[in-house]
């Protein structure tokens, strides 16, 4: 369903039918948009990939807007060599690897932030970093022909959500708290629970360490 499609139905099942709407197109629109942001992110719907320059003696690296959770990561050097990093925290690398911050070598673990990720060394060499990743939808929908971007199977589930804020507007017209739940139980049985940020840092940390080489 696209934008319009989707608002025709949040209208239809909650009766707002009639100008003037209690909820405007604005207001619809981006329950939708923060209901597909939620979506992807409780369920990982989108994956991607993407390759990022690494520059020698550069250990910081911007990553791409919207990722949440790197899956796999590998640094490919000039000669076609790969060679799999994986996922670490400071306090791991401070205890196992001291100096790391300041030793300048093939770099083999990374530290995933918010927005960056650090290297656990500083690059020997120019490399390229390939990461397989999941992430949120890259633009919200703003006109009625935009589709989601996550798959059309779960369209109407992001009604659930757009319910569920829409009847938590703090307005005597509007403020159903009941209804509010009714749509984030629903939500939640479709898409499961928002994950805490800190236990997946913690996790993407902690997966099995495999040595890989590809030639």
């Amino acid at each position: 369903m696209n934008l319009s499609e989707l608002r025709a139905k949040f209208r239809s099942d909650t009766g707002d039918t009639a100008v003037p709407y209690f909820w405007s197109d604005e207001a619809v629109a981006r329950y939708l948009n923060e209901a597909e942001r939620e979506a992807a992110i409780r369920a990982r719907l989108i994956r991607d990939t993407e390759e990022l320059d690494v520059v020698a003696g550069e250990s910081l690296i911007e990553l791409p807007e919207g990722l949440f959770d790197i899956q796999y990561a590998e640094l490919r050097a000039t000669d076609g060599t790969a060679y799999e990093i994986q996922g670490s925290s400071r306090d791991v690398l401070s205890a196992d690897k001291p100096g790391w911050r300041t030793t300048t070598e093939r770099p083999e673990n990374y530290i995933h932030d918010d927005k960056t990720l650090t290297l656990d060394a500083l690059p020997d060499a120019d490399y390229v970093l390939y990461i397989e990743f999941f992430r949120t939808p890259e633009k919200p929908m703003e006109n009625d022909e935009d589709v989601p971007e996550i798959h059309a199977i779960h369209h109407d589930g992001l009604l659930h959500w757009a319910f569920n804020l829409a009847y938590s507007v703090p307005d005597a017209d509007m403020f159903n708290p009941a209804r509010a739940k009714e749509g984030e139980d629903a939500f939640i049985r479709q898409f499961g629970r928002r994950p805490d940020a800190d236990l997946r840092r913690r996790q993407n940390a902690n997966r099995p360490h495999r040595n890989r080489c590809h030639l």
